[in-house]
């Protein structure tokens, strides 16, 4: 659990006289108030065993969402022939990872648990398609192959109780040209994240061509906090506020969820589709990048803590 995070949850056991101790050198948050004992590992201890469990897994998530009717992001399963042996024999998956190229020729491959946007490739070209295949069944029992959707804007909703507590949208990281600097200098003055995505990123991009004046690059295809995205709370006279709220909380009923962020997407068609959802309900770089971003986070806590303690 992020520094920042840890803070959030210190201040608010203070402020709602709710003893906290750290466990298992602080992976654990033990939580107490009036006789009631809760846990905290990054995952606060509020959703079904169940329930968050398929939301770990994009396929799940996919299954269960396109079950009843809810608009979701397309995932194909691909299991790894070495461990799963009992579900799929080796030349199975490259037939299914041809087909699925042959069908949409734009494709995205991700590991099934994953996160932060570690591992998620973008692929043009069905040699592309193969090796992220191959590179990602060397670390995963199982992977996702998507659609490409073009994708205009990507939002993220917190959901407690059948209820939507803030919508935020992301922007992908970019810089805009002056005619004079590289890329690579007007980068430096973003102030990125170090670390594996925003680097991958930037190892994709000619960071000596030097763009016309606002001319827009963007350094990344994704939409992830982590690999440099911005963030914005958008309010309820937003033009698509009450369609998100409503496909997120179709979404979160769907998997019987009570605390969970949900990932929709909307396409330069102006459709929604949920993205993914999550039951690590993660704010460590949303309250420290956007105004008022830790009372906002304290908020949205606070009332997770009062459902778990009430």
């Amino acid at each position: 659990m992020k520094k920042e995070t840890i803070e959030i949850l210190q201040e608010l056991c203070q402020e709602m006289d709710i003893k906290i101790e750290s466990l298992s050198y602080g992976w654990i948050f033990k939580l107490s108030k009036s006789g009631k004992i809760a846990y905290i590992t990054g995952n606060f201890d509020i959703n079904k065993a169940a329930s968050s469990k398929i939301a770990c897994d994009k396929y799940a998530t996919y299954e269960v969402l396109k079950s009843q009717n809810i608009p979701i992001i397309k995932h194909t399963m691909v299991f790894n022939p070495i461990d799963r042996k009992d579900y799929i024999k080796e030349d199975e998956v490259w037939n299914i990872v041809r087909k699925e190229f042959e069908n949409e020729k734009r494709i995205v491959v991700k590991p099934n648990f994953g996160f932060e946007g570690k591992g998620v490739f973008f692929c043009n070209t069905l040699k592309e398609t193969e090796e992220a295949v191959k590179y990602l069944l060397k670390k995963n029992s199982s992977i996702s192959i998507c659609p490409f959707y073009d994708v205009k804007k990507e939002y993220r909703a917190f959901y407690l109780n059948g209820e939507i507590l803030l919508i935020y949208e992301k922007e992908k990281p970019y810089v805009l040209g002056n005619g004079k600097y590289n890329v690579k200098t007007l980068v430096e003055r973003l102030n990125l994240p170090d670390n594996d995505v925003v680097r991958e990123n930037l190892s994709k991009i000619d960071l000596n061509y030097i763009p016309k004046e606002n001319e827009k690059i963007e350094l990344s295809w994704k939409y992830n906090l982590y690999g440099g995205a911005t963030a914005k709370v958008i309010n309820r006279d937003d033009t698509y506020y009450s369609k998100i709220e409503k496909l997120a909380i179709e979404g979160g009923k769907a998997l019987d969820m009570t605390f969970a962020t949900i990932d929709i997407i909307n396409t330069k068609n102006n459709e929604l589709y949920v993205l993914e959802i999550n039951s690590g309900v993660a704010t460590s770089i949303f309250s420290e990048i956007v105004e008022n971003g830790k009372e906002l986070t304290k908020g949205i806590y606070k009332k997770a803590l009062i459902t778990i303690f009430e």
